[in-house]
């Protein structure tokens, strides 16, 4: 019922916002930058099982823009209330929460940076998972709508886009496998 949408601000600005579309009575609301993480924009959203939503942030400012928040983070929005419940930058040094994938069991697996794979508690709200991709696989694929995850096949696999290639999770153990290299470099 509710699509809910993304981005980064306009030329010279700093911070975007969500617009919440409505599909059964066809009405949007949009929640600036300021009613969620002042001068983050949310690059990347996954739903809990709560209904609930979580996002990940960049603090990447818009063409043109100024940075000036320092860490990105992952928050929870209550899409009842339009209010964010929780937020914490909970990996050191991330700049953008690239991708995030909810998984069957609750869990969220996410990308930081194009580089950090990680697994998400939403109910702990902790990390319990990571593992840094790039001295075995390199980065992910990213620009700036970025498709990193191909969502839970049948038996449960995420699969994850590469620039070397594609490669699948394991939703048990979360061991990265690549499946099929690609004959030229994915992405910039």
């Amino acid at each position: 019922r509710t699509v809910v949408m993304a981005g980064t601000p306009g030329y010279g600005l700093t911070g975007g916002g969500l617009l919440l579309w409505d599909a059964k009575s066809r009405s949007a609301v949009l929640l600036e930058h300021a009613e969620l993480l002042p001068q983050h924009s949310t690059m990347s959203l996954a739903p809990l099982p709560d209904g609930s939503l979580l996002g990940g942030t960049t603090v990447s400012a818009g063409t043109g823009g100024e940075q000036k928040a320092t860490l990105a983070e992952l928050y929870v929005l209550d899409l009842g209330t339009r209010r964010v419940v929780w937020h914490q930058p909970l990996l050191a040094g991330v700049r953008e929460y690239t991708a995030l994938c909810a998984l069957p069991d609750g869990r969220v697996l996410g990308v930081a940076d194009q580089r950090r794979l990680f697994a998400f508690d939403p109910q702990a709200r902790r990390i319990v998972h990571e593992q840094d991709l790039e001295p075995q696989f390199g980065l992910t694929t990213s620009q700036q709508g970025p498709r990193v995850f191909v969502s839970p096949a049948e038996d449960g696999r995420v699969f994850l886009l590469l620039r070397c290639g594609i490669a699948a999770i394991d939703p048990q153990d979360l061991r990265v496998r690549l499946l099929a290299r690609a004959p030229v470099n994915v992405g910039p």
